[in-house]
């Protein structure tokens, strides 16, 4: 395993994880940080983390879920008000309130990853995240259309579970931005992110789809020819080979797709040597993400 950790002056990492917070108002079968023992990070040190960083940067809030902080809204618009760019990771079950995700908004949120494993059907929602959370995550997904947030969903793809996901995913996407009124473009680029089984933390013990399955489920649902996917493998100006990004016709607009394998390596680290991905660690280092959470697994 190649790790290394960073004084903040040196960080190279394009973006930043950070866990605000170990708690957490789900319990699903498939958690990188499952430790919900952690005290909530002290944010005036991140702050002080975060003004040493050489340039702007995007710094992921994270938890388990960051949400269930009072002073999230808060922590967004310092993240901002120092100089980078705050997004924020959620299952999004505090978002379902429209008033919240107007309070994100003025903020100073513009971008989020929303979990939706399930799209809108609760039976995946039960075998995957243990609660029927369909509704508030359809209505979380229109609320942020509803307020132009830049949403990219992701979607864990579970053998004999879910495959049958993205083409399900993909439409509630596309009705809910045709009942907004938005057009997927360059200046709204939303996202739906499909991935495998991260075996890591807390995860489902089954046959974890690599790549090529992934990609040929994206290729039979939507009708796509696998080798044009397999062909977008440049992302961020990086050679993957590991992701796929590439984007998708659609009615309103060219929709983002994003297919990841986070199959392990014989460390047990998904995607190992990522430049692009780093984690804020227990004592305000930068480190690469996947490597300092093998390292913490269970605890950090």
């Amino acid at each position: 395993m190649n790790y290394y950790e960073l004084p903040p002056e040196l960080n190279h990492f394009h973006t930043l994880l950070v866990d605000v917070t170990h708690r957490c108002n789900m319990e699903c079968a498939n958690c990188y940080i499952p430790n919900r023992s952690i005290p909530d990070m002290d944010v005036s040190k991140l702050y002080e983390f975060l003004k040493k960083l050489p340039q702007r940067t995007d710094i992921r809030l994270i938890g388990a879920e960051a949400t269930v902080r009072n002073d999230l809204l808060e922590i967004i618009t310092n993240v901002r008000d120092i100089g980078h760019h705050p997004a924020l990771l959620t299952n999004g079950l505090r978002l379902a309130s429209s008033k919240y995700v107007t309070q994100l908004k003025k903020s100073g949120l513009r971008s989020l990853g929303l979990s939706m494993n399930g799209a809108d059907n609760d039976d995946w929602y039960y075998k995957l995240d243990n609660g029927p959370y369909a509704k508030s995550k359809v209505k979380a997904l229109y609320n942020c259309f509803n307020e132009k947030l830049i949403v990219h969903t992701n979607t864990i793809i579970v053998k004999n579970v879910n495959e049958n996901v993205i083409k399900r995913q993909i439409d509630l996407l596309i009705d809910t931005a045709k009942k907004t009124g938005h057009i997927f473009k360059k200046s709204y680029p939303i996202m739906a992110r499909f991935k495998s089984v991260g075996q890591i933390g807390r995860y489902m013990k089954c046959d974890a789809m690599n790549l090529n399955n992934l990609v040929e489920l994206f290729s039979t649902q939507m009708n796509v020819d696998r080798k044009k996917i397999l062909s977008y493998n440049k992302i961020d100006g990086h050679i993957e080979c590991n992701s796929i990004l590439f984007p998708y016709p659609t009615d309103v607009g060219n929709l983002l797709i994003k297919i990841t394998d986070w199959t392990v390596d014989d460390d047990g680290i998904p995607d190992a040597g990522s430049k692009r991905r780093g984690r804020v660690t227990q004592d305000f280092k930068c480190a690469p993400f996947f490597e300092h959470v093998k390292l913490n697994e269970f605890g950090y």
